[in-house]
Order: C-alpha cells, then sequence, then structure tokens
C-alpha cells in the first residue's frame, strides 16, 4: 500500500516541469515540493486540472484538460499517466498530438516515450496539410518520424457530417500507410481506390508525396487519347526535382500514326533572374526528325541593367498545331538588354523571326541585328518645359530582297500650360534626321535602288483642351473639347527608304490626336494636318461610368502617305470614336468605329460587352466587322462573331460555352461546351471543341477533352479526337 507521504496530490489548474528519466519532479502551483531538476533532457510541461505524483513508482498521473509540452509537440487528453522510471506516458480519452510541422494525430489511446518519438495508438486519425485524412484502427510510431497504421484509409475529402455512414468523393483504403514524417512520404500496401464507396482500382504497392510537400521528384499523372493527325497516343510526365533552384519534366509520348515525341521542360532560378527552356523532338512517319524549341531567360546585371533572350523556332510550320503545343503565327527569337536610369531608357535588341502562314518564306524573312534604342528626357525646367532625345540605330537583312541600314536621332522640347480657366495646352518642337543604306529596294515604277538616303524632317505641334465639369447630385459630367495641330514639310517619304517597321496601320480613337501616326520610323506623316473631337463621360459615385468620344483629322496634302481605304487618304479623314458603358460591374460595353466620311457608312466596327458575373452567369460578346475597302494590308473584308457564357450552376459545378462564327460567310468558325465539378478534393473538367478552319495541310476537327485530378495525388487526362 502507498504511503501518505509518498503521494502529492494538487488540485487546481496548476503548470509542472518534469525532466528527464534520470532527473527529479518539480511542481509549481499552489502547494508543492520543488527540488532540483536535471538538465540532461529538455523538460516536459504539464497544464492539467489534477495531477498526482507517487515518489515510489515514480508516476505522474493528470487528469483533466491534459496538456504536456516537449520539444514543440502537443499532447491534449482527458487523462494523462507518466512513468518516469520507464520514460513512457499513456493517455486516453480525446488525445490529440500537435507536430510542430502543424500535423496533428487524434486517437482513443496512445502509450507513448516520453520524447513522443516512439509507441503505439489505438483509433488513430491523422489530420495533415491542406484537410487531408489518414485514419486507421491502430499505428506504431517509430524514431518520431515514421507513423504505420493498419487498415488504414486516406482522403482529403470532407464528409456529410448529418449523414450516417456517409463516404467520401474519392478515398484509397490500404492493409498498411507509412507516413514518412522526414522524406514527407505516403507508402501504401495492398491499396485500392475507391469513388464514392466503390472500388476502381487495385495496386499491390503505391507512394505519393504528403501533402506538405510542393515539389518531389517522381511519375505524374499518365494521359492518353486520339487526335485526327497523329492517332491513338499515351504520355507518361516523369518530374525530376534536381535541386531548390531547379527541375525537370521529360514527357515521353507514343503516337500510333506518327511516331514517339519526347518534350522537355526545364526551369531554373538563379540569384540574379530565371530560365525555362521547353522544346519537343520526333521521328515522324516520313522518317524525318521534326522538333521545336520556346525558350526563356531573365537576368539582372546591376541595378540599372538586365538582359534576357527568347528562343521560339519550329521544324516545320504546323508541327506544333499537329501535337498540341499551340498555334502561333509567327515565333519570334530575341536577344536583348536594356537599362533604366531616371527618366532615360536604353536598349539594344536583335531578332530572328520564323513565320508560320502558308505564305511566309525564310528567304525574305528579315534578321535584325541589331537594334539599338535609347531615350531620354529632362526634368521640367522654371516654365515647365522639359527637352527629350531618341536615338535609334537598325540593321536589318535578308538572305532575298531588300537590306535595310539605319541610324536616326531625334530632339525635341515641349512646354506644357494650364491656362485660368482650366485650359491645357501644350507646345511641341522636334527635329528628326533619318539616315539609311539600303539595297534592293523596290519603287514604283523605277528600278530598285541601292545606296544612301535619308531625310531631316522638323515637326511643330499644339495640343489642346478644355474639360467642362457639371455636377448634378452624386454625378459628375465632364465635356472635353479636344484639338491638335502638327506641321512637317511634304515629301518625307522618299521611295529609296524601305517600309520595314510601319506596314501595319490602323485609324482609330486612339492615335486620332498622335503628332505622327505611324508605329514605326520607316514612315513618317508629313504636311499640315489638324484633328478635333469632344469627349463626354458621366461617373457615378461607386465608380460607374459611361463615356464617348467622336473626331475627325483633317490633312492639308491628299497623297499617298497612306493607303487608300485607311481612312486618312483623302483631305476629311473618316470619323472614329467609342462608346462606353459601365454602370456597375454586372455590365462592360465598349464600341469602337470608323465612319466613312461621305455617307457616314460603317468601314470598321468592333464591339466587346461582358454582362453579368462569375458569381452566377457572365456573357461575352464581341463583333468585329472591317469592309474590303478599310485598307488593312492583313485581311480583306472579315466580319466575325464571338460569344461565351459561364455558368456557375452550384457550389461545385460550373460550364461554360463559346462560339467564333463567319458573319460574312454564313459559316461557323469554331465552337465547343465545357463543365466543371470542383471541390476540395476532387477536379472533373470535360469540353468539346469543334473547328471548321483549314490550316495548311491540317483539317477540319473534332476533339473531346477531360480531366480527373485527384487533389493531393496527382492528375489523369486524356483527349481523344473524334
Amino acid at each position: 500500500m502507498i504511503k501518505r507521504l509518498a503521494t502529492s496530490t494538487i488540485l487546481g489548474c496548476g503548470v509542472f516541469f518534469i525532466g528527464s528519466t534520470a532527473g527529479m519532479f518539480t511542481a509549481h502551483a499552489q502547494t508543492a515540493a520543488t527540488e532540483p531538476q536535471s538538465q540532461e533532457a529538455p523538460a516536459i510541461l504539464f497544464s492539467a486540472d489534477e495531477v498526482d505524483y507517487n515518489r515510489e513508482l515514480q508516476t505522474v498521473t493528470a487528469r483533466g484538460n491534459v496538456e504536456i509540452s516537449r520539444e514543440g509537440r502537443i499532447l491534449l487528453a482527458d487523462t494523462v499517466n507518466y512513468d518516469r522510471s520507464q520514460d513512457v506516458l499513456t493517455a486516453s480519452g480525446n488525445v490529440s498530438i500537435t507536430e510542430p510541422s502543424g500535423e496533428v494525430t487524434f486517437a482513443s489511446y496512445v502509450e507513448i516515450s516520453g520524447d513522443f518519438k516512439n509507441g503505439i495508438v489505438k483509433d488513430i486519425y491523422v489530420l495533415l496539410d491542406e484537410n487531408t485524412r489518414i485514419a486507421g484502427s491502430g499505428a506504431r510510431r517509430s524514431q518520431g518520424n515514421f507513423t504505420e497504421i493498419a487498415k488504414a484509409v486516406y482522403s482529403p475529402c470532407k464528409v456529410c457530417a448529418d449523414e450516417e455512414d456517409s463516404t467520401p468523393l474519392w478515398r484509397i483504403r490500404a492493409a498498411r500507410v507509412l507516413h514518412d514524417a522526414n522524406s514527407k512520404t505516403v507508402e501504401y500496401k495492398d491499396a485500392r481506390l475507391e469513388v464514392a464507396g466503390v472500388p476502381v482500382l487495385y495496386t499491390p504497392y503505391f507512394q505519393h508525396p504528403d501533402p506538405t510537400v510542393k515539389r518531389q521528384s517522381g511519375l505524374l499523372a499518365p494521359s492518353f487519347g486520339s487526335t485526327s493527325y497523329v492517332g491513338s497516343y499515351f504520355s507518361q510526365p516523369y518530374y525530376w526535382a534536381i535541386d531548390n533552384s531547379k527541375d525537370m519534366t521529360f514527357t515521353p509520348t507514343y503516337t500510333m500514326d506518327e511516331g514517339p515525341v519526347l518534350a522537355t521542360e526545364y526551369r531554373q532560378r538563379f540569384d540574379s533572374g530565371e530560365m525555362e527552356l521547353y522544346g519537343s523532338t520526333t521521328r515522324d512517319s516520313d522518317d524525318r526528325w521534326q522538333g521545336h524549341i520556346d525558350a526563356e531567360g531573365r537576368f539582372d546585371i546591376d541595378p540599372t541593367w538586365r538582359w534576357g533572350f527568347d528562343a521560339e523556332q519550329a521544324s516545320q510550320k504546323t508541327y506544333l498545331s499537329r501535337y498540341g503545343f499551340g498555334s502561333p503565327s509567327v515565333l519570334t527569337s530575341n536577344l536583348f538588354t536594356e537599362g533604366f536610369r531616371d527618366s532615360s531608357y536604353t536598349r539594344m535588341d536583335g531578332y530572328y523571326f520564323q513565320g508560320l502562314k502558308s505564305d511566309d518564306d525564310r528567304d525574305t524573312t528579315p534578321i535584325v541585328l541589331p537594334h539599338m534604342q535609347f531615350h531620354g528626357q529632362t526634368e521640367p525646367a522654371k516654365y515647365g518645359s522639359f527637352t527629350t532625345l531618341d536615338l535609334d540605330g537598325l540593321s536589318l537583312t535578308r538572305e532575298d530582297g531588300a537590306d535595310s541600314h539605319r541610324v536616326s536621332a531625334k530632339a525635341g522640347w515641349a512646354l506644357p500650360y494650364v491656362g485660368s480657366m482650366g485650359d491645357v495646352t501644350k507646345l511641341s518642337l522636334s527635329v528628326r534626321s533619318d539616315n539609311y543604306m539600303v539595297s534592293d529596294v523596290e519603287r514604283d515604277g523605277k528600278s530598285d535602288y541601292s545606296g544612301y538616303t535619308g531625310r531631316i524632317l522638323p515637326l511643330a505641334a499644339i495640343d489642346w483642351q478644355m474639360p467642362f465639369v457639371s455636377d448634378q447630385g452624386k454625378y459628375h459630367q465632364v465635356i472635353t473639347p479636344i484639338a491638335m495641330a502638327a506641321w512637317s514639310p511634304n515629301g518625307g517619304n522618299p521611295d529609296e527608304i524601305s517600309n520595314e517597321d510601319s506596314q501595319s496601320f490602323e485609324f482609330d480613337d486612339i492615335n486620332l490626336f498622335s503628332h505622327d501616326r505611324f508605329g514605326g520610323i520607316d514612315r513618317a506623316e508629313d504636311g499640315f494636318r489638324t484633328s478635333y473631337g469632344l469627349e463626354w463621360g458621366v461617373y457615378g459615385p461607386e465608380g460607374g461610368y459611361t463615356s464617348a468620344m467622336f473626331g475627325q483629322s483633317y490633312r492639308a496634302n491628299a497623297n499617298d502617305t497612306f493607303a487608300d481605304g485607311s481612312g486618312l487618304d483623302e483631305h476629311l479623314s473618316d470619323y472614329v470614336g467609342r462608346v462606353t458603358v459601365s454602370p456597375s460591374r454586372y455590365l462592360d460595353l465598349t464600341y469602337r468605329y470608323r465612319l466613312d466620311n461621305e455617307n457616314l457608312s460603317a468601314r470598321r466596327n468592333q464591339v466587346a460587352a461582358t454582362v453579368g458575373s462569375m458569381d452566377t452567369l457572365r456573357v461575352n460578346t464581341t463583333y468585329v466587322h472591317f469592309t474590303d475597302d478599310a485598307g488593312s494590308e492583313e485581311f480583306n473584308e472579315r466580319e466575325e462573331f464571338y460569344f461565351r457564357a459561364d455558368r456557375q450552376f452550384s457550389d461545385f459545378w460550373s460550364g461554360m460555352a463559346y462560339s467564333r462564327y463567319d458573319v460574312d460567310q454564313g459559316d461557323p468558325l469554331e465552337y465547343g461546351v465545357g463543365f466543371v465539378y470542383e471541390d476540395e478534393c476532387f477536379i472533373f473538367d470535360g469540353r468539346i471543341r469543334r473547328t471548321f478552319y483549314q490550316d495548311q495541310d491540317l483539317g477540319e476537327s473534332d476533339e473531346f477533352m477531360f480531366r480527373l485530378v485527384f487533389k493531393t495525388l496527382g492528375e489523369f487526362a486524356s483527349t481523344a479526337g473524334l
């Protein structure tokens, strides 16, 4: 029988420190005896409603709201008994153990060593990161890292608390599950995957990273399917986490009609930047090696300078579309360096292009090396005036066609002024010198030209606007007349200058008030011209607004500076404008137009509207119309309509439908539908797509795709051509 003096009982909430097996017990509470504490091992911190200490048996029993902490681990239970002689701790009743990593283990009974590293657990339930759970009838813990669970179930899915015998959407059942906290892996023996309680897959062994792992080497989810271009295929990617700064993904794909394809992606971060390399290679059915590369890098040299590169090339024009790597119209390779200092900017580039359209020819595609640019601007002077300097140098060569080597300099001065009535005026003066050495430049009605050519082009311009503001209750209305006048000498575009950077031009409300409406240097707007227009807007208190703009331009000389149909080929230009209606976040409508200056017929119409909210139904529509005399060098008459609707049906289900329609031809170009189910543990994404256009040797296509993602495990994807 234990003597009374050998037992100390403390009631009420207390805090107690227990040393290692060789140490002595120290209690701090309402009444306690104090003895020296050993420093051989970290102490265990007790907190409980009641604690009994038996000196003869070297046991401590804690009852009621027991909390024990040691080396960052926290144990909670109704009752805890600690045998100091054996350094064994037993806990029962609502037991939970929280690891320093945040992992929580629940159980009905635990027998564990004093350092919490070894022991057995009954009725275990482990809560990992991202609410992932492992449950089992019992478990064994060893070395503080390994937890082996018998008759285990793993799932990140929630179950309905108000439904009896509710099963998660998916789970893995296994005879044994081993969780390694150090390597952060979860291993299964005799495992089967169940979906809605129905077994669908069995494997004798399976392993995946635990949810705390963001990067780990291993096989990724495979994909398989079939397309009309490559036939049936199977892909099995492998991810290689090389170290903390770089990784790599290998994706070998076997195709029935075109042979195997190997795609590789390499990513690396440096102290000064990052780099990503992506490419593929295959030997097609005609026994030819094919492939592509898509690489990018950005690196800081110092706080002012950085450099980078882009590399894009494909062995065939339709290679990317055929093997599902995208469908761009041009591939651009670029090597550059650039610097930012105060209000100046410097850049040097080299470009190589690969056109993927049917009529693109490598021999006539230009190579740009180098292209040098500088822009500098002074601080405002006494009256707010400032000066600018722009330098540009370019060397452009071809295998077949015109070559152009250019040095250009432009010095400018500007003086902004705000009048007493709120009018804003800006005076601009500049002079530009463009010097060219060219070869084989085609000239209308003349022989090709090779040699020196150039021009000196002064420019004087004045910009003016005067906003009128009216407050009407909570709404503010602004009406702003705008005008611009500019002059430079006629004849600013000699035939000997090859037009390389100003071929694409569109007259609209954006460049109506520009001094020079060409985007590049090879072409310049000359003569006297003026633009005038009116802007109107009404703005609400909650951020909603409606605005409109309408304007026109006048040119003193009707010459061939601008192409026929451009809207600027006559003295009076076409009318351009826009209307924007956005009263709330549920409606955003923009209408841009260009109207003939004689009969107001539409030469260009573009309407973009977004209606609704992603929470319920959101509709996006775009209508584009270009007439055959709109002056575009890219295409003639075009009239298309694009529609897309997105609907959130419930908390988990959403869907979308879209179509692109050729109004001019009366034929669809493309349409598709899709549905997505997503909850905390699972994603299903299914889409059907039909295209009606042809791209060189690739014809119309029907595609079906679905994707299954088992969160925390990986994903499974499949596509199929119909």
